[in-house]
């Protein structure tokens, strides 16, 4: 969110002086952004200026903190702990926000905030503890282009619609964060955004399936797509979760959480074109084995796994050929490195945190080959 908020900073704000911390509101100050401390402002202040366009600040100590006067207000970053959406008031009246990091809100509490009302609004970011239903209304905002919830879900609204109609409008959407997907229902709502380019989601057991769940995931209609997230509710219950997903193949970074993964499924990753990272994370590994194939892999540059029960990586067939850092943490079935790896003149860095002693001396053998090829540039790192 960082960067993203970084570019909609330069990007809406006039170009000024840093932000003003300051300990009393004053209208003779005429500074376009302001920085608020929770602490320096009484709670009977209010907040106004025609000129500000950028707030940022922590208010947890007055009843309500009104932006109704701040007319061309750009940005607003309230994403603090302590503060709660029903402390913010006037919101909608900000008709040319850009950018708004709210913070907790009620379940309900998207919906009572008017949020349609900001037609300019590009970037939401809601800091919720709690899982949240997306109101329809965002899935219709003309200018929105990245959605960031911590955990949230299609509105029941829109889950009964998708069993009714055939389409829902297009939106804009490029990023879109941290979605709970069910059934067949959600994937079809996910349809409507098919100029997502990150998308980071979590699969839940599918409410629509029968055993033996043989349902795919299916995300290859979003071919826009360049970054992934997957995960799933539990990894322990591989019997309610689909045999294969069906992958963008635009893809170019991929990281799987507490996923099942079969070989086929590691085969039709490995064969995505575009694809320069892969991380593996606390995933299960079907037969603990991995054998990866020559045309498999042929962009990636970074690869990490990270509590994956892999004993055996297939050494002979292993081909990675422009990889550059390989991270392993805390894999303590793995036996070695394949040897392979010393074969790749692209390598840069290996780093192991946690796992056996063979490992360890894997990777050394691997630096003493790449540095026999000339290789100096390659630094392995091992953390015990």
């Amino acid at each position: 969110m960082v960067m993203i908020f970084d570019d909609h900073i330069n990007a809406a704000a006039v170009v000024d002086d840093d932000f003003m911390w300051f300990s009393q509101l004053s209208i003779y100050h005429q500074h376009h952004r302001l920085s608020i401390n929770r602490s320096s402002i009484p709670s009977y202040s209010t907040m106004f200026g025609l000129h500000v366009r950028s707030v940022l600040g922590r208010l947890d100590d007055p009843p309500q903190s009104s932006f109704s006067s701040l007319k061309i207000l750009r940005v607003v970053d309230m994403s603090a702990k302590a503060v709660h959406f029903h402390h913010l008031t006037g919101v909608e009246h900000l008709v040319n926000l850009r950018f708004m990091a709210a913070p907790q809100p009620g379940k309900s509490i998207l919906r009572r905030l008017s949020i349609g009302r900001l037609r300019k609004l590009e970037f939401l970011y809601v800091d919720n503890l709690w899982e949240v239903q997306i109101p329809e209304i965002l899935l219709n905002m003309v200018n929105l282009r990245h959605l960031h919830f911590r955990r949230a879900q299609f509105s029941k609204f829109c889950r009964q619609r998708a069993t009714q109609e055939e389409n829902f409008p297009t939106n804009n959407l490029q990023s879109f964060c941290h979605l709970c997907i069910c059934d067949k229902k959600d994937e079809k709502i996910l349809r409507c955004s098919p100029n997502l380019r990150k998308l980071r989601c979590q699969f839940r057991e599918f409410r629509d399936s029968s055993p033996p769940y043989s349902h795919i995931i299916s995300l290859d209609f979003l071919y826009q797509l360049e970054s992934l997230h997957l995960s799933s509710y539990n990894k322990y219950w591989t019997d309610l979760f689909p045999g294969s997903i069906c992958l963008p193949m635009n893809l170019k970074k991929l990281s799987l959480l507490d996923f099942p993964v079969s070989l086929n499924q590691m085969r039709i990753i490995g064969r995505l074109p575009h694809l320069e990272v892969f991380k593996l994370l606390s995933a299960s590994f079907e037969g603990g084995k991995w054998e990866s194939n020559a045309d498999e892999f042929q962009q990636l540059k970074f690869l990490q796994l990270v509590r994956v029960d892999i004993s055996q990586w297939n050494e002979s067939s292993v081909h990675f050929p422009r990889l550059q850092r390989l991270v392993l943490k805390y894999c303590d079935k793995l036996v070695m490195i394949p040897s392979s790896f010393g074969d790749i003149l692209s390598l840069q860095m290996i780093q192991v945190y946690e796992c056996k002693k063979s490992v360890v001396e894997s990777a050394e053998e691997i630096l003493e080959e790449q540095r026999d090829m000339g290789n100096e540039e390659l630094k392995v790192i091992f953390f015990e």
